[in-house]
């Protein structure tokens, strides 16, 4: 019966450790999404965008909602892109993200990528 005990408190512990961890882990990859979205909203080069559809998805942030925005970004230079970015959205701002209309977006190369983001958004403090 010890050895039950025993081997059952092990497993406790092997179980939360492995739990910290990937806690620990989820918790530095958004830290670190969210400090590349505010490197590019603050240093990105901006744009122009249409936004071509807006879905909701199953996710929120402090209460406001996440969706996803099919956009056509026209770059200063003129060229159009078609992209998606997901987004928080604050609720206030909602009348301004419909389908249509043309908002202001932020993008710069990170890597071999080219990453945009929303003006306006909603991050995290």
């Amino acid at each position: 019966m010890t050895i039950f005990f025993t081997a059952l408190a092990v497993m406790s512990l092997i179980t939360a450790t492995i739990t910290i961890v990937l806690v620990v882990k989820l918790v530095r990859s958004n830290s670190q999404r969210y400090k590349q979205k505010k490197m590019i909203l603050a240093e990105g080069t901006t744009a122009q965008a249409v936004i071509k559809s807006i879905q909701q998805t199953n996710a929120q942030v402090d209460n406001q909602p996440e969706v996803l925005l099919h956009l056509e970004v026209t770059k200063p230079d003129g060229e159009v892109v078609h992209t998606e970015v997901k987004a928080v959205i604050p609720i206030i701002s909602i009348p301004s993200f419909q389908k249509g209309s043309v908002i202001e977006v932020k993008f710069m190369m990170i890597g071999q990528e080219r990453r945009y983001e929303v003006v306006g958004a909603y991050l995290p403090s």
